[in-house]
Order: C-alpha cells, then sequence, then structure tokens
C-alpha cells in the first residue's frame, strides 16, 4: 500500500478518535508545528489549529470539514498546538510570528502581555500568502458558555460562507483540492 495513502487513513481514524463528530472518512491530515510554518510560510492549503480537549473545537470542525467536502477539497492539514503552546516552543514561536503579522488578524495577547494563539484557529493559505484567517469564537463568544448555545443556524451559515470564500481563493491545482 502507498505510504502516504497508508499514513492519511491513519490520520482520519486518529482525527476521528480525537473528534468524534467526525466520521472517519474525514479529510484531516496531522501535521507537527514545524510543518505547519512551513505550510503557512511557503504553502498552499487549510490549517486547523486546535486540540481534542477544546469543546468549541469538537463542534466547529463539523462546520469546517462540510464546507471544504462542499467546496471540493480533499485535505485540511491539522495541528494540535496544545503541547506547543503550553511549553512555548521555538516551531510555536515561529506560527505565532507568522500570524500575528497578517494584516487584520492581529492575535489576541495573554496575561502577560505576549501574542497567543488562541483556538478553533482556522488560516487558507495559497503560496505562503494567507488569503483568510478565522478565530471567531477563540476571541469573543458573546457571552456564550457553549459552542452548541453559540453556533446557531445563522452563525453558521455565516462562518460557512466566509470560508468558502477564502477556500474558493485556493490554487485549483495544489494537492488540497480534487
Amino acid at each position: 500500500m502507498n505510504t502516504s495513502v497508508n499514513t492519511w487513513v491513519k490520520d482520519s481514524q486518529k482525527f476521528a478518535e480525537e473528534y468524534p463528530q467526525i466520521g472517519i472518512d474525514n479529510i484531516f491530515v496531522f501535521r507537527t508545528a514545524e510543518q505547519t510554518a512551513q505550510i503557512l510560510e511557503k504553502g498552499t492549503g487549510v490549517v486547523f489549529l486546535g486540540f481534542k480537549e477544546c469543546s468549541w473545537c469538537q463542534l466547529y470542525v463539523v462546520f469546517l470539514h462540510d464546507t471544504a467536502r462542499e467546496m471540493k477539497m480533499n485535505r485540511i492539514f491539522y495541528c494540535d498546538i496544545r503541547e506547543d503552546r503550553l511549553n512555548n516552543t521555538e516551531e510555536y514561536q515561529r506560527i505565532v510570528r507568522i500570524l500575528d503579522g497578517t494584516p487584520g488578524s492581529t492575535l489576541q495577547y495573554d496575561d502577560e502581555g505576549n501574542p497567543r494563539i488562541y483556538v478553533p484557529d482556522v488560516t487558507i493559505v495559497n503560496d505562503g500568502k494567507i488569503i483568510l484567517r478565522d478565530f471567531e469564537t477563540s476571541k469573543d463568544t458573546l457571552g456564550y458558555e457553549t459552542a452548541q448555545e453559540y453556533w446557531n443556524e445563522e452563525r453558521a451559515g455565516v462562518l460557512k460562507s466566509k470560508l468558502k470564500e477564502g477556500m474558493s481563493g485556493l490554487d485549483k491545482n495544489c494537492n488540497a483540492c480534487d
């Protein structure tokens, strides 16, 4: 069996275990923080930063996955940012520098005044140029305590439209698209 296909199957199984609302036929592929930084700097595709313990990420991936499927995407890069963020690794700091420098999508700051990636966070990048970032519920939940309360039909529709717009800006010859 092709190694990359075998890895992809293992990724989809692992992702389905970590995000039970997403089936095993999902399009998420795991990437390290270092690989994620490389994609953000030079690559093309959809990058999802999150972690399985985040209840907001658990619901967000459903909208992200459904939209990507509708747009005929064949993969979403996933980086579980939790440990790298907790340990403030060099790779995490590199991702912070990349994302904090994106016009219109400045990161939030932690209690010590340092830029910090809050999740869920999605970045759509085309040849190293960031064309869309969404971190809506990482910055303001409008006072809602749960993702289920927040993501009503209207908000979910707006999110999906925003994601579709970003995904439509990807190079159709990229390996993230069918």
